[in-house]
């Protein structure tokens, strides 16, 4: 278990326009502390056992849907279409980072749809949880998008 030290410990390893407090989009992005985000993950990530590399293992837990993408281009149409599926037009959603080093992050969907190559070009794996939601969607290097329903607490 960690203590902390570490979390968030290089926000500059997220995308620009999160970092930019002059872009408009940027001054939507919320970064998590490490107590807030213990908490999401206490609430979305940590109901789920974890396979080699701290992604889900889908072998003993259930999931909703399996998609890939080939391309950034695909990418970004999927995450649209994922984002408007999920989450209502005027909620936030949270990316949590499969480098603890970036911090948890929250947007607009209408910020995250604009920057979702940006988002995928940060990588690594990360999770992307429509706040108030059910559902967290895991999106690896590989090209696997996976959406799943959290367990109930």
């Amino acid at each position: 278990m960690t203590d902390g030290s570490s979390y968030g410990s290089h926000p500059e390893y997220l995308p620009d326009f999160m970092n930019d407090p002059r872009d408009d989009d940027g001054r939507q992005v919320t970064k998590l502390d490490f107590a807030e985000n213990r908490a999401l993950a206490a609430a979305t990530l940590s109901r789920f056992p974890a396979a080699t590399g701290d992604v889900i293992d889908f072998g003993s837990t259930p999931f909703e849907d399996r998609l890939w993408w080939d391309d950034e281009e695909h990418w970004t149409r999927m995450a649209a279409e994922l984002f408007s599926s999920y989450a209502e037009r005027d909620e936030r959603i949270a990316v949590i980072w499969g480098n603890y080093l970036m911090p948890t992050v929250t947007m607009p969907v209408d910020v995250a749809v604009r920057h979702a190559r940006d988002i995928l070009d940060a990588g690594p794996h990360f999770w992307i949880h429509p706040l108030g939601g059910s559902v967290l969607i895991e999106c690896l290097m590989d090209g696997q998008v996976t959406v799943v329903t959290i367990p109930s607490g």
